[in-house]
């Protein structure tokens, strides 16, 4: 008899019963070579009747005596001792019925979601440090009330490499002018002009857009004092939806719907996210 390791194993029977599977895998395979290939390399058609039951009868019985082979062996194997390496946890995995009671695979994926959320943590972290972000040490008491509001932060980068992103963006996008302004010193608002369909002032906090203004490209986009006009809207209704580079034709575009221009008086504004196609507002539903 061959030794047992101390997992509570018979390793010379597990061995042979590996061997036992592929035997029995290779009878099935010719069983089903067999039903495959059908009655053939016979003149009559009995004679072909009988070489075919003779052979399937044949490959049958090599797959009952290779899966009694495996059940005997299956019994000589043994069970694994309790002493599981990976303590409670692992015996969890040793669960019968897994689609009943699924603890093991949960614990799996919430140590998946626990290492993402340190991840994440991480790197938000990492991002806050670099702010220089003030509390007062007296955040209680009467002072607390006087304490005036705090302004959303928000991240800071350098000039320079936001000034390189949006020349990065300006030559992806030959079709788009970008013009940009620093009228406060640090704050950057673009003039995006598209074609001569219309122009577009974004006005950015950092890399994030803070607000957008989008008008006509005959209207004015200065106000009295020659400054960029960051806040009155469009006199057209078109131009109050933004999708600035798709909508390069704008008015040469028919609706992928119903294949009108114009509806409502007005032309089809709204974009698919993924292939940019137009579409009436009316009709995208």
């Amino acid at each position: 008899m061959s030794d047992v390791v101390n997992v509570g194993v018979n390793l010379d029977a597990f061995s042979a019963a590996i061997s036992s599977i592929q035997a029995l895998r290779c009878s099935v395979s010719r069983v089903f070579h067999s039903l495959k290939d059908g009655m053939r390399n016979q003149e009559t058609l009995e004679g072909r009747e009988k070489l075919f039951i003779t052979e399937f009868q044949e490959h049958l019985q090599a797959v009952n005596r290779d899966l009694n082979e495996l059940d005997r062996l299956s019994g000589l194997v043994g069970r694994p001792s309790e002493s599981h390496p990976l303590h409670n946890s692992g015996l969890l995995s040793l669960d019968p019925v897994q689609d009943k009671t699924p603890l093991y695979s949960q614990l799996l994926q919430a140590y998946k979601w626990s290492n993402k959320l340190q991840y994440h943590a991480g790197l938000a972290s990492s991002l806050l440090n670099q702010q220089s972000l003030k509390r007062s040490a007296n955040q209680m008491g009467a002072s607390a009330k006087r304490r005036p509001k705090v302004q959303p932060s928000t991240l800071v980068l350098p000039p320079q490499y936001v000034d390189d992103v949006i020349s990065r963006i300006g030559r992806m996008f030959p079709d788009m002018t970008i013009q940009l302004f620093r009228p406060n010193g640090t704050s950057a608002v673009l003039l995006v002009t598209l074609g001569k369909v219309l122009k577009a002032i974004v006005v950015m906090r950092s890399l994030f857009i803070d607000r957008t203004i989008v008008r006509g490209y005959n209207e004015t986009v200065y106000s009295d004092d020659g400054k960029l006009d960051i806040w009155s809207k469009s006199q057209h209704q078109v131009f109050q939806k933004t999708w600035l580079r798709s909508y390069i034709k704008l008015f040469q575009s028919s609706c992928q719907r119903c294949g009108r221009f114009l509806q409502d008086g007005l032309p089809p504004t709204w974009r698919d996210f993924r292939t940019l196609e137009a579409f009436h507002e009316t009709c995208r539903m």
